[in-house]
């Protein structure tokens, strides 16, 4: 039976509310939180055919940002980020970080592992942990290494056969304009020798593991993005002119080293889930993709994609050919890039485009585009708080459920979330289980009102984690949340 509950619900930062029959994980780095499954997702994520899902079996919504230090040492913690930017994202809303991995830095020499640099890596890891939240590691390169304007991979794995290599190709044309950087991709699509006589697939594969063999045992770490925003060659045509894209430039060359380096994962961390992206092209819009396959359900692989498109139809293209693939495979779609700007129409179009798709994203990129470097984490100190507010919205992070339809009016503010009580799979959840929504205090700073049919609320006033648990027999949840109601 449906019942209807209306409770005015302040949003201002308060002390967690624990709430009985919360299920208690352990935290990182040497400390428990104590915390509950009333406070977000239990660690580890697992996946349900397109949905991500915390250890109670809830239906998990990540909203979080990228922070990938690209210039040398390429690590965080060289720019600032740390602690107090882990408390920063967390005490505003945010469960997630797309932490980069440089190639450069994990393997300067042939076949020499940077132990040291990795280490500096799961400092950044263990301060994301402490504060529950979860962490992607991105093998990160644009243009693929600095000797073609770029960045990523080190020069020794650039195998280009001198081909012309243009001083005034730049991001993004570079990937056209250089013939050098299209033969080094192709070199390592095609597992040519490096300068050591090794396959460059098999150097990226024995970094990969050593990276994984140190994360592997983390539970908030969610798994490792291959390659970030991979591109062809030189025969990128295909890729953007027919709508089906380039599936069989896919196939040849994407699939062959994504198998391999999932593989090399599986070896180490049966479990964590393997992000996988198609070329770049498909961030436009313009086509569809073949990625992951079949067999990304049954390998623990994830859809990453970016969404850059140049127009309003292009973005939402991107959406709408990612959740195709997504259902296609069952693997869950996530947004892994987004944004770099800070036109506040640009970002609660494309925000309100990714939460309508109900599925997770990353904000490109913090220390760039929310908090400058080496500054103390603060809402004073955020470049553009009007930019800032368009990324801070409320959604769900855990749910005792499957979601069906999500909207957030930036001018109102009037959020709705519409939810089935049965799991991806049709399963039933326990009865005290409890569905966990963020309600950030910069959107209702004067508080807020909650309409709900179905669940009965079960947090208190000022909780900026707004708690639900089920009715029995319900089977469908409505939520409506509106600001004012004070926080008396």
């Amino acid at each position: 039976m449906a019942v209807a509950a209306t409770v005015a619900v302040g949003a201002t930062a308060c002390l967690p509310l624990r709430v009985p029959g919360g299920v208690p994980t352990p935290g990182h780095g040497g400390r428990d939180h104590g915390r509950t499954a009333a406070e977000g997702p239990v660690a580890p994520l697992a996946s349900d055919g397109r949905w991500l899902t915390d250890a109670t079996g809830r239906v998990v919504t990540l909203h979080g940002v990228n922070e990938v230090e690209k210039p040398a040492p390429y690590f965080p913690a060289a720019a600032g980020f740390g602690a107090d930017d882990a408390r920063f994202l967390v005490d505003n809303g945010f469960t997630a970080v797309r932490l980069g991995v440089v190639f450069e830095g994990l393997m300067p020499e042939p076949g020499v592992v940077d132990h040291e640099y990795i280490e500096a890596l799961a400092g950044s890891v263990r301060a994301l942990a402490r504060e529950r939240i979860f962490v992607l590691l991105d093998f990160h390169q644009d243009g693929f290494s600095p000797k073609y304007n770029g960045n990523g991979f080190p020069d020794w794995m650039a195998v280009d056969d001198g081909l012309p290599n243009p001083p005034d190709a730049v991001f993004p044309l570079y990937y056209v304009q250089n013939p050098a950087m299209q033969r080094a991709f192709e070199s390592f699509w095609s597992n040519r020798p490096g300068p050591d006589g090794v396959g460059l697939q098999e150097s990226f594969v024995e970094g990969l593991t050593a990276v994984v063999q140190r994360f592997a045992s983390n539970p908030h770490v969610l798994g490792y993005e291959l390659m970030n925003e991979p591109w062809p060659g030189a025969a990128w045509q295909p890729c953007v002119t027919g709508p089906t894209g380039c599936p069989e430039l896919e196939q040849r060359l994407l699939v062959p080293f994504y198998r391999k380096a999932t593989a090399a994962v599986r070896r180490v961390s049966p479990t964590q889930h393997v992000y996988v992206e198609p070329f770049v092209l498909f961030n436009f819009g313009q086509t569809a993709t073949s990625i992951p396959g079949g067999a990304g359900a049954s390998s623990g692989q994830v859809l990453s994609f970016h969404s850059y498109a140049l127009d309003v139809a292009g973005e939402e293209a991107v959406v709408a050919n990612a959740l195709t693939a997504a259902e296609r495979d069952q693997v869950p779609p996530v947004a892994t890039e987004f944004g770099a700007t800070l036109e506040v129409p640009t970002l609660r179009r494309l925000t309100t485009q990714l939460d309508a798709g109900l599925m997770s994203w990353m904000f490109w990129h913090y220390q760039e585009d929310i908090v400058p470097r080496d500054v103390p984490a603060s809402l004073a100190n955020v470049r553009d708080i009007d930019a800032f507010r368009a990324l801070v919205r409320p959604y769900p992070l855990a749910l005792v459920g499957t979601p069906s339809a999500v909207s957030f009016d930036a001018a109102s503010r009037v959020y709705e979330l519409h939810y089935a009580t049965r799991g991806p799979s049709g399963q039933r959840y326990r009865p005290n289980q409890l569905s966990v929504l963020s309600v950030p205090h910069l959107q209702y700073p004067d508080g807020y009102t909650v309409t709900v049919t179905g669940a009965q609320v079960t947090s208190g006033r000022c909780a900026d984690r707004l708690t639900l648990r089920n009715r029995h027999l319900s089977h469908e949840v409505s939520v409506r949340i509106a600001p004012g109601g004070g926080c008396g």
